[in-house]
């Protein structure tokens, strides 16, 4: 059997720079007009790295260091290549690179990888994850598996076998097949990116398949609803008590800005008096950060009425299905044309009842327990009639100030 030429090269990931300026390092065998590519599991200096020598220059530790290592895999590399040629049996650089790898016989397989980061968010809920966040996940992992399973006839997918189609064609699937709004796509295809991250950190794979791939993420827009809207669910007559208490608790949220993870966390020993006003201070379920917000009279005659039936806690709030159907009814009842969820409230909070009340978009964002203002910004949606009153006070200032001689 002839034998094929092996070469043994490394090169960079430029694009892949991160702020100190390391890149990820790349090995290529090629074995006569086939070739396979392996992560050296190295990050080097781009500004010391010779591409012609494809090594680092200079006698610096590390420039000895990265030299000395990638003069042993190439080493290896050839060792693992004789040991095929003298098998007898035909072989191709993917068995090269295998064989260097440990992995002639093993491969990582993509939903084994996806259950072993749905366990490590699992083990976080309570900590720095919601509850919320696993529950999404694991609905984005059946979604990846019903790909898998139309589109490849399998169970579950070699990680090796990733590319920049199988990715494009798992985000045709979602938008044309499972006709899911832009928000929902990019949050399943950020999971998919951070499972395949973590394998290229572990060594699983070699090359990203991100690369060259980019998807428009959705710019968050305000979901608040309006003050006549708010007036008429406030007037609202419902039949049904736990209704009721849905509506009161939405209108709760509108004037406290506190979501309804938080309503029902809210305990007694949360609602204090701060410079003489009655104020809840505590921490947000969902990222753990700190908030206090003045008790305004609405939140405050709602609050009085539910405080006693809950032991320890300010309020007894039904289970999800009651809080879902419950908005639905409202909705339909007051003649909203589109959908009325409960986390409007808070957008309301933010939009309605403060900024457009001149309240500083920096006191909203500690009110709401953001970290990022940026976040805030995304609930910031200011009425016309704000920005009319905002308009004639500068009109007022510069009034006597500026003369133009026409």
């Amino acid at each position: 059997m002839k034998e094929n030429k092996l070469k043994v090269s490394f090169f960079t990931q430029a694009k892949r720079a991160d702020k100190k300026g390391m890149v990820p390092l790349i090995g290529r065998i090629e074995l006569g007009r086939k070739h396979s590519a392996f992560s050296a599991k190295k990050k080097v200096p781009l500004s010391l790295w010779d591409s012609r020598k494809q090594r680092l220059l200079g006698k610096s530790a590390i420039a000895n260091s990265i030299n000395r290592y990638l003069n042993e895999c190439t080493a290896l590399i050839h060792a693992r290549y004789r040991e095929l040629c003298e098998s007898g049996e035909s072989f191709t650089a993917t068995d090269v690179r295998n064989a260097y790898q440990g992995q002639l016989c093993q491969s990582s397989m993509l939903l084994e990888c996806y259950a072993e980061y749905l366990t490590q968010i699992h083990e976080r809920v309570g900590i720095d994850r919601a509850m919320k966040t696993l529950e999404l996940r694991i609905y984005q992992q059946t979604l990846l598996r019903e790909y898998v399973r139309r589109k490849y006839k399998l169970s579950d997918i070699p990680l090796m076998e990733l590319d920049i189609s199988f990715i494009e064609g798992f985000e045709y699937f979602l938008t044309i097949d499972r006709k899911l709004k832009r928000g929902s796509i990019c949050s399943a295809l950020a999971a998919l990116k951070a499972v395949v991250n973590k394998a290229v950190k572990n060594g699983m794979i070699d090359m990203y398949p991100f690369i060259g791939y980019s998807y428009e993420k959705t710019k968050g827009t305000p979901r608040n609803i309006t003050q006549d809207d708010l007036q008429k669910i406030i007037d609202l007559p419902i039949k049904w008590e736990k209704y009721r208490v849905v509506r009161d608790l939405f209108v709760f949220s509108c004037f406290s800005g506190l979501a309804i993870s938080d309503i029902r966390n809210l305990k007694e020993e949360n609602i204090i008096i701060e410079e003489g006003k009655l104020c809840i201070k505590s921490k947000r379920v969902k990222t753990k950060t700190p908030f206090r917000v003045v008790v305004l009279s609405p939140a405050k005659t709602i609050m009085e009425r539910y405080r006693g039936r809950r032991a320890g806690y300010v309020f007894d709030v039904p289970p999800r299905d009651v809080v879902y159907n419950a908005m639905h009814h409202i909705q339909r009842s007051i003649g909203m044309e589109t959908p009325l969820t409960f986390h409007m409230a808070r957008h309301t909070f933010a939009s309605v009842i403060t900024l457009s009340a001149g309240v500083p978009i920096e006191t909203v964002s500690g009110m709401l327990g953001h970290t990022n203002l940026r976040t805030t910004q995304v609930y910031a949606a200011v009425n016309s009639e704000r920005i009319r009153q905002d308009m004639q006070k500068i009109q007022q200032r510069i009034e006597h100030t500026f003369t133009l001689k026409l």
